[in-house]
């Protein structure tokens, strides 16, 4: 799940500029699409729909939302607007390679991609001095503050990641056969895994991982069971959960260093909580009481991140009828490196 953040990309359009307007959220595990087009009282929903993860770089996002429009029967060169969160901007530089594959597959539409996280971030506090820990299959923080935007890799064992869904997924895996063997104690975990993952032992089902048989998108899934087995009180899947907690906060520390700069938090920050593992109470909670000794105000994101980009895209269209109120398409050529 990456970080980085985005700039907006353009052409100059020749004759009148396409009425539709995309946004996309690409993460790891889903693909969401929405399409708007222009009517008098701003844009307003045409379609949506919800496609195969994305996070396996630019041509794989670039091909899942093609299916995605085409599945809806929509041209993606009728789109003038395109605003695009994408899980695998981790380095500033990522985001050239987003930029292409979707420049080529949106021909004439004026193009912002920016990371994940970021969109969480500006989802649920806009511009303002926030924080946002997304934990959902990955584990990501980002931060804005007087120091600006602090973001960082998201790369799971390679940038010194844990504590995201796929990991809390393969410790349950782990506990659930050192516990049968006997190097780890009785868990609950056992008999739960093995149900989920239909082996009838862990024996089976290591062979079934390893072979393909069950996928790591269905061990990831995996952290609910964790999460299921933590509110019964297993003492097991409560440490991991816990474990996971303290890896988010650890993260989350780590950018707002950066963004504060040692300098004190204001009482009341937000801080946005997306991803599944806080659809858990007991890990949001987790989470939220260590936020809040900080001086944040934790709270879970309240709509999909999807519709934080159509907001800012109906928020942008509004500007530019106001600026070009002559005009119900305004030219736009946007040069790279514009501010957002």
């Amino acid at each position: 799940m990456g970080a980085a953040e985005g700039t907006e990309v353009g052409v100059t359009h020749t004759g009148t500029q396409p009425a539709l307007a995309v946004a996309i959220d690409g993460g790891n595990s889903k693909t969401e699409v929405v399409v708007l087009a222009e009517a008098a009282g701003g844009l307003v929903e045409q379609a949506r729909a919800i496609g195969a993860g994305s996070g396996a770089g630019p041509e794989a996002v670039a091909s899942v939302v093609s299916a995605v429009l085409g599945e809806l029967e929509i041209d993606p060169a009728s789109a003038g607007s395109v605003s695009a969160a994408v899980a695998g901007l981790d380095f500033p530089d990522d985001e050239a390679g987003y930029r292409a594959a979707l420049s080529e597959l949106f021909p004439r539409a004026v193009l912002e991609v920016v990371g994940d996280a970021v969109a969480v971030l500006e989802a649920g506090a806009g511009l303002d001095e926030a924080l946002a820990i997304v934990c959902g299959a990955g584990l990501n923080a980002v931060a804005r503050g007087p120091k600006g935007l602090a973001t960082v890799p998201a790369l799971g064992w390679l940038s010194g990641d844990s504590g995201g869904g796929d990991e809390l997924g393969r410790a349950a895996v782990r506990a659930a056969a050192r516990a049968e063997d006997g190097r780890g104690p009785f868990t609950l975990l056992l008999g739960r895994v093995l149900a989920e993952t239909v082996a009838s032992d862990t024996a089976e089902l290591a062979r079934a991982i390893r072979d393909g048989a069950v996928s790591m998108r269905q061990v990831g899934a995996l952290a609910a069971t964790v999460a299921r087995t933590a509110a019964d009180g297993d003492a097991v899947a409560m440490e991991l959960l816990a474990d996971s907690a303290r890896e988010a906060l650890l993260l989350a520390d780590v950018v707002v260093r950066r963004s504060w700069d040692g300098s004190s938090v204001p009482e009341g920050t937000l801080a946005i909580l997306a991803g599944g593992l806080f659809a858990d109470p007991g890990f949001r909670e987790t989470v939220s009481a260590v936020l809040r000794e900080r001086g944040f105000d934790p709270r879970p994101l309240e709509f999909r991140p999807v519709d934080g980009l159509v907001r800012a895209l109906r928020e942008r269209t509004s500007a530019s009828r106001t600026v070009h109120p002559s005009t119900d398409h305004p030219s736009t050529n946007r040069q790279e490196g514009d501010s957002r």
